[in-house]
């Protein structure tokens, strides 16, 4: 028999799967929208939204932004830091790197682990109106930097966010990974 906790986790999940289910197979680029939204406690930060797999994430105005399809995935990549050919060079204060893997079972994608195997120190918070896991990432590229992770699994799409910076708390990583809203 359900508890209340349980049921009302399955109609999210519910809602999630018939939203991602329901939408056009138009891209990613062409599906997303950028606009600008009042952000408390540090100014006006940008918001890119997607329409295909509903969501949306706040980040600051200046980042780059950039997306695409790769062997297994498609990204959305929000940053204002550039690692040198190589990968020698470090990330200073302030700088940030985060970068949404979207692992989309109708292409054939399929995430590599669950969610709990990638996400260390994880606990379950919301994302707009999914449940997701958060904590840290099991990888960073970059040495001395943190990577706080997102995560989420659907029944037609997984998604693991990374968001990196040289600073062990990640003010900006982590408030990058609050503006994260699935569910449009």
């Amino acid at each position: 028999m359900y508890n209340r906790s349980s049921l009302l986790q399955a109609c999210a999940l519910a809602f999630l799967v018939t939203c991602l289910g329901g939408l056009g197979l138009t891209s990613m680029r062409a599906a997303a929208q950028q606009e600008t939204a009042a952000v408390p406690a540090g100014g006006k930060w940008k918001v890119y939204r997607d329409d295909r797999y509903a969501f949306r994430l706040s980040y600051p105005p200046d980042s780059q932004v950039q997306t695409g399809r790769d062997r297994g995935y498609q990204y959305l990549r929000v940053h204002n830091y550039e690692p040198e050919p190589g990968g020698q060079s470090s990330m200073q204060s302030g700088e940030y790197h985060l970068e949404m893997l979207i692992f989309d079972h109708r292409l054939g994608h399929r995430m590599p682990s669950p969610c709990r195997d990638l996400v260390r120190e994880a606990r379950q918070v919301r994302a707009g109106k999914v449940n997701a896991l958060r904590g840290l990432a099991e990888r960073s590229e970059d040495a001395g930097a943190t990577s706080f992770a997102l995560c989420l699994q659907a029944g037609k799409v997984d998604v693991l966010v990374m968001a990196t910076e040289q600073d062990p708390l990640g003010p900006i990583a982590n408030r990058l990974l609050d503006g994260v809203r699935f569910g449009n």
